[in-house]
């Protein structure tokens, strides 16, 4: 399942002789997720609670620089969606449960890249066999414009914009 990725990385997934340590993220409000790395990331993929997949160099094939961690999910939405004759308000999702990029790998698009590839598993592999029908993320505010620019919506609820990590959607429907 490896990706070559112009600009001298791979796109896997996590494998038990991955080196975690050393991914700097910078701002303090990241350290979650360099400590699910570090601690949970490699066992969730293994058990199937949730699938990671990392950016490594091509020339140190092992250390991590970016990852992805995906899992099921839901959202809920006020009113239903008629139009497409699905008389419920919960709809079935993909989430990015999680995303960061070493600050020192940053301005290479490896971002992009991992939400890009998220939309293409989401769209290409599992709604062809499975109900699914958002991408969603419980963004951190300062991520929230970077986002934006890769077609997420901030789910439009006062309470959900005052939130530490709002909700944010894409509508994979519309993608198609």
């Amino acid at each position: 399942m490896a990706q070559n990725y112009v600009g001298g990385y791979t796109l896997r997934e996590i494998s038990p002789d991955d080196i975690v340590s050393g991914l700097s993220l910078g701002d303090a409000a990241f350290l979650p997720l360099k400590i699910y790395l570090r601690r949970h990331a490699k066992n969730s993929h293994q058990v199937n609670t949730a699938k990671t997949y990392v950016v490594v160099p091509n020339e140190h094939p092992n250390r991590v620089v970016a990852y992805l961690t995906l899992i099921c999910s839901h959202i809920v939405v006020e009113a239903t969606a008629a139009e497409d004759g699905h008389p419920y308000n919960d709809f079935p999702a993909v989430k990015i449960a999680r995303l960061a990029v070493d600050q020192r790998h940053r301005g290479k698009d490896l971002g992009r890249l991992l939400v890009d590839w998220a939309i293409a598993i989401a769209t290409e592999k599992i709604m062809p066999h499975v109900g699914c029908r958002f991408l969603t993320v419980d963004s951190k505010q300062q991520s929230i414009k970077f986002y934006e620019k890769r077609g997420f919506r901030l789910l439009d609820t006062e309470h959900n914009k005052q939130q530490e990590n709002p909700v944010m959607f894409i509508d994979l429907a519309k993608l198609k």
